[in-house]
Parts: C-alpha cells; sequence; structure tokens
C-alpha cells in the first residue's frame, strides 16, 4: 500500500500533474489506485482531502472525505458538530481531471495544513466561493459548487495538481501546537 509522502521527500509535488485519458478513469488501475486513496485518507484523524500527487502518483485527482462534505459552507475544519455526530456520514468524492471555472472575487484568510507538510499550519487568503468541471470516478462529468470549508478545499488541492503547496501562499506559518491536556 502507498503512503502519503513529505513534502522533502517528493519532488512530484512541485510539477503541473497531468490528466488522465478516458480509458485510464475506467482502469482497473485507477480504480485500485482511488480505493488505496480512500484508505490512506480514512487513515488520517485530521485530514479532509487528498491529492494523487501527495502519494506520488503526479495525476488530476483528488478525493474529498465525506467528513469534509457534510460540513458544507461552514468554516470549522475538524471540530465536530453535536447534530452531526448522529448524522450518516457522506462517501467520499473523487474529483478527477478537475478544472476550477469559477471564484468569487471575495477572499477570506483561513487556517489551513496539509498532509504533505505536517506539524506546520498557515493562514492563507482564499476565494469565498468555488466552482468546479470533473469527472467522477464512474467516468461522468460533473459540475460542483462550493463555499466557505469545502471552497477552501477545492482551492488547495487544486493547487497540488498545479505544483503550489499552501505555504506558497500563506499569509502567515507558524509551528503546530501540542494538544492541552
Amino acid at each position: 500500500m502507498r503512503s502519503i509522502l513529505p513534502a522533502d521527500e517528493n519532488p512530484a509535488l512541485r510539477d503541473i500533474s497531468r490528466a488522465l485519458s478516458a480509458a485510464e478513469i475506467i482502469s482497473p488501475k485507477i480504480k485500485k489506485f482511488i480505493s488505496e486513496m480512500k484508505k490512506l485518507l480514512a487513515a488520517e484523524k485530521y485530514g479532509v482531502a487528498l491529492a494523487a500527487v501527495q502519494v506520488g502518483e503526479p495525476v488530476r485527482l483528488f478525493i474529498v472525505s465525506g467528513r469534509a462534505l457534510s460540513r458544507g459552507g461552514r468554516n470549522a475544519a475538524d471540530e465536530p458538530d453535536k447534530k452531526d455526530e448522529a448524522a450518516i456520514p457522506l462517501p467520499d468524492s473523487v474529483f478527477i481531471n478537475p478544472a476550477l471555472t469559477k471564484l468569487s472575487r471575495k477572499k477570506i484568510d483561513k487556517h489551513e495544513g496539509c498532509l504533505s507538510i505536517r506539524g506546520k499550519w498557515g493562514e492563507v487568503p482564499r476565494a469565498e466561493k468555488a466552482t468546479l468541471t470533473f469527472i467522477d470516478e464512474h467516468g461522468k462529468t460533473q459540475t460542483r459548487g462550493a463555499s466557505g470549508f469545502l471552497a477552501h478545499i477545492f482551492q488547495h488541492e487544486m493547487d497540488h495538481l498545479e505544483g503550489v503547496l499552501y505555504t506558497d501562499k500563506a499569509t502567515a506559518v507558524y509551528d503546530e501546537q501540542p494538544e492541552q491536556k
């Protein structure tokens, strides 16, 4: 099974990822790869999305966890909402060959981290709203708009596909603080 590679061990994070062909999208190889990525993401306590390039495969594909999708437009990244605890979790969503088709002009600074840069966090200005066109894991073209937290995730993952890390855009970067006991 693959693993999430740290930025200093993954030069592909600085390259533009290549698009997948229609034949690749429906291939058993990509279906297996998506399954592996979902398992990796599920094992992360605070991870909400994962780009293929983060596991060393520079293709235009990322996954957003159902946990993140259930938060909708709310801005809280990892803090559970009491009413969400009893909710049926949403399935993870797969975004293949995504393209940002619309970004709002209004930007908001957001607290951001990355599974490829452990132990660091930053404040990153991102558009408040974003729209993506993409191909889902079943080969169907989709369009999805988002605001708040999900729009922020879309932009972070799209940056990964373009060889950009959040630290490149951050207005401040700081070390993770140990949890209070």
